[in-house]
């Protein structure tokens, strides 16, 4: 328990935690007297002189039986006359200034909070269950938050050892209300900042985003992004020597929206009881049908072969033949040019042209935009997909253990201690 805070942990513990079969163990500390000390104040080296002493009273984790310690503060007086303190008190190792716990609890209560992705009631009576002693969820919360305003992002940052390729998403939190920016480490898969959108999202907002980045260091070689129109043109200005390529993921995602689209439309064109098994048949396999033929199952090995026989000539074959040329442009060209080809040679063909839905898919493969959805074929360097949705998933296991963070800053710190504890494996 802490600062303020000592009537409302008290109440809490009393009406969360179990009643405690032993009785606490008092152990006493009386740390050594020094012959000089250190102001911390003024940072003047000086002969030890007392100045006034006192007790705390600190909590501290223990496995078999409650213990609680009682240390002997000593105050030092300072020499300095031009210090703003006349007297500062000795440090305790392992001792937090102004806290009644140990640095070992602290840091104990809050990996399990940001490793252990656990909850601050959970935490709570873990403590009371495995170390015999008590903390209010609101005392847990200061802990994790003041250990957290110690780091700085671009000192961790820093430590992190960005790789070069960086992927920008926009994602929508939990209890967050509005979009907020992300940025992540591809080779990595590592999230490096969030920052959420003003409310009146106007020019510039993306810029700054990535501007903060740049001040810390951050200087890709390639940005990978989403089909936001804006990305493009920020990105070259901000790092002009990076390579630009929109994400794989979101491209595929874009296209098979009209895929999927197209086999739901044709199977509620088949209306009537006779239809009845075909309308059953294409609504569990529409995912299948859009599966590369290397990841069926064994299941839809048997069933979509004898598919395509019975609807041949349908928008269903149609659909599956677009699919396929989809992944030889993609996946089995060795250069750009060689895309390019593929995708005009596509385009001169017929047989998917009476399909709104494939037309769509066409017109946004010829678009301005395809250039930069081949760039990972002119540059091995760069990955065609950010992985973006995979530090989005991450994060949102997060929010899920407790319904979103209430505000930014505590998003902020817990990102702060997560990439401590995950990243860098360093203890709190």
């Amino acid at each position: 328990m802490e600062g303020d805070g000592d009537s409302d942990d008290r109440v809490s513990s009393q009406k969360e935690d179990p009643p405690m079969s032993e009785p606490h163990s008092i152990q006493i500390l009386e740390p050594r007297t020094p012959n000089h000390v250190v102001c911390p104040h003024c940072g003047l080296r000086q002969l030890f002189i007392k100045e006034t002493e006192y007790w705390r009273t600190v909590k501290a984790p223990h496995l078999k039986h409650p213990l609680v310690l009682k240390i002997r503060m000593i105050c030092a007086k300072c020499r300095n006359p031009d210090c703003p303190r006349k007297s500062f008190a000795l440090p305790i190792p392992g001792v937090e200034r102004y806290q009644r716990a140990t640095r070992t609890l602290i840091s104990e209560a809050v990996a399990g909070v940001v490793q252990d992705n656990s909850t601050l009631k959970r935490i709570a009576q873990r403590l009371s269950r495995s170390f015999n002693t008590t903390g209010s969820k609101s005392t847990l919360d200061r802990w994790k938050q003041r250990l957290a305003s110690q780091y700085d992002f671009a000192e961790i940052l820093r430590k992190l050892q960005f790789s070069g390729a960086l992927s920008i998403d926009e994602y929508m939190p939990r209890r967050g209300g509005r979009y907020e920016q992300i940025a992540g480490d591809v080779k990595k898969i590592r999230i490096l900042y969030i920052e959420p959108v003003p409310w009146l999202y106007g020019r510039g907002v993306t810029e700054r985003f990535l501007r903060k980045l740049d001040s810390w260091d951050i200087h890709p070689y390639c940005v990978i992004f989403d089909l936001w129109t804006t990305f493009p043109k920020i990105v070259r200005k901000v790092w002009p020597q990076a390579s630009l390529q929109y994400d794989y993921f979101h491209v595929m995602q874009w296209v098979w929206h009209y895929l999927k689209n197209g086999l739901i439309q044709f199977r509620k064109s088949l209306k009537g009881e006779r239809w009845a098994l075909h309308r059953e048949e294409l609504w569990e396999m529409k995912w299948g049908l859009l599966k590369h033929m290397d990841r069926w199952t064994q299941k839809e090995h048997l069933l979509i072969p004898e598919m395509i026989q019975i609807y041949r000539g349908t928008p269903v074959e149609k659909i599956l033949l677009f699919k396929e040329e989809l992944w030889n442009i993609f996946d089995l060209s060795e250069t750009k040019a060689e895309a390019i080809a593929k995708r005009n040679a596509l385009a001169q063909e017929h047989w998917w042209q009476d399909s709104w839905h494939l037309q769509k898919c066409m017109d946004f493969l010829m678009s301005p935009k395809f250039d930069l959805m081949l760039t990972y074929l002119g540059d091995p360097r760069v990955p065609r997909s950010g992985q973006s949705e995979t530090l989005i998933n991450v994060w949102r296991q997060m929010e899920a253990a407790r319904r979103g963070f209430k505000t930014h800053k505590g998003r902020l710190n817990h990102l702060k201690l997560f990439q401590i504890t995950e990243y860098l494996k360093l203890p709190l």
